[in-house]
């Protein structure tokens, strides 16, 4: 392992002469079919990014490979569908693995000659994206999550609240598709990890919670963008069903957070969506998750900055005060890894602004 991440370091840190001194020197690991090809594909790696996202797309790994002498589409060219096993981080410290991927796609192009290899975390192979037409009746979201896990043969891992579903349709989606838009229409989120071998579900509010585990600064970073809309957080949100069978009317209206710093936090308008609500608990549950979702969709934007393993999709960082009423908590929705030969080890940082709570004495 020293002697793959010191040849790595190595080939990366050329371009760098003797600057580096005591700077962390950049480190991964490529494994392809489970086996080590570091130190065989070290001289001709120009990149490699990784992109981990909190839920609905699949992870994935992208390699772009110098070939010059056309190795790479000859006698080395890869197969689709091999898998690439991947780790990234720094030399002396502990490497943080990306996981398992399925090469998915091949696109050589030149001049100069490169190869581009991508490859999906949820595999090309798998059933998991099948489209298929199905209904569900009487039934819960935890209940259908754990009939799709076990028909994709995967291990289902999180906790749900009980709310019923009385009836939900698979409009021939895939089993992804499907149950991504039917968990955000409840206020979760999941993600297939360790190559479709387990479904993790979490609450997406359960997030907001968590403290910062980085604090950035403007100084801090390579470059950013924000942005701050009002327009589509609207001031309240109703959820109304007419149940047939029993010849009622169920509602339930959430409101929004009136708080926020940075000024106005919502529009005058009130949406009204129209879904199957068993219940009025059922139909509040999903006012709720709509609400939350274009709050948390209010503020959000990028930023680029030195690498650092230990942030990851879903965690939460903190912008520092000289952004201003842009300051505060933000979750991270997607982060991109990249190991380039000239630019060691970079992030860009995906990321939505963690909603207000309420305040004090204010039911949400």
């Amino acid at each position: 392992m020293e002697t793959l991440t010191a040849t790595i370091s190595q080939a990366f840190s050329l371009s760098l002469g003797g600057v580096l001194g005591t700077v962390p020197e950049p480190a991964f690991e490529l494994s392809y079919n489970g086996k080590s090809i570091t130190a065989d594909i070290a001289p001709f790696v120009a990149s490699i990014s990784y992109e981990d996202r909190m839920e609905g797309e699949a992870d994935s790994l992208d390699v772009t490979l110098d070939d010059a002498d056309n190795r790479w589409i000859k006698e080395w060219y890869p197969g689709k569908g091999a898998s690439l096993s991947y780790r990234y981080g720094y030399r002396h410290k502990p490497l943080a693995p990306a996981g398992s991927f399925d090469i998915d796609e091949i696109e050589p192009s030149g001049p100069p000659d490169t190869v581009r290899i991508r490859a999906l975390a949820a595999g090309v192979q798998r059933s998991v994206r099948t489209r298929q037409g199905r209904a569900y009746e009487k039934t819960t979201l935890e209940a259908i999550a754990k009939r799709i896990a076990k028909r994709n043969r995967m291990q289902l891992v999180g906790k749900f609240e009980r709310v019923p579903i009385d009836r939900a349709t698979q409009y021939q989606e895939s089993d992804l598709s499907f149950l991504h838009r039917l968990s955000a229409q409840y206020g979760y989120a999941f993600k297939i990890v360790e190559n479709n071998k387990r479904m993790v579900f979490w609450k997406t509010a359960d997030l907001y919670g968590g403290n910062a585990i980085k604090n950035y600064g403007k100084s801090d970073l390579s470059g950013w963008h924000l942005r701050d809309k009002v327009a589509d957080v609207p001031k309240a949100v109703t959820t109304r069903y007419h149940n047939r069978r029993r010849k009622k009317r169920v509602t339930a209206t959430v409101s929004a957070n009136q708080t926020d710093k940075s000024g106005k936090a919502t529009s005058a308008d009130t949406v009204k969506i129209t879904r199957r609500a068993p219940t009025k608990a059922s139909a509040e549950v999903q006012a709720r998750a709509e609400m939350e979702r274009r709050q948390l969709d209010r503020t959000g934007g990028e930023i680029r900055l030195e690498g650092d393993e230990s942030v990851s999709a879903g965690t939460v960082i903190a912008l520092k005060e000289d952004f201003g009423k842009l300051a505060g908590k933000y979750l991270v929705i997607r982060v991109r890894h990249t190991h380039t030969r000239n630019g060691g080890y970079t992030m860009t940082l995906e990321l939505k602004r963690v909603p207000l709570p309420p305040p004090k004495g204010k039911k949400k």
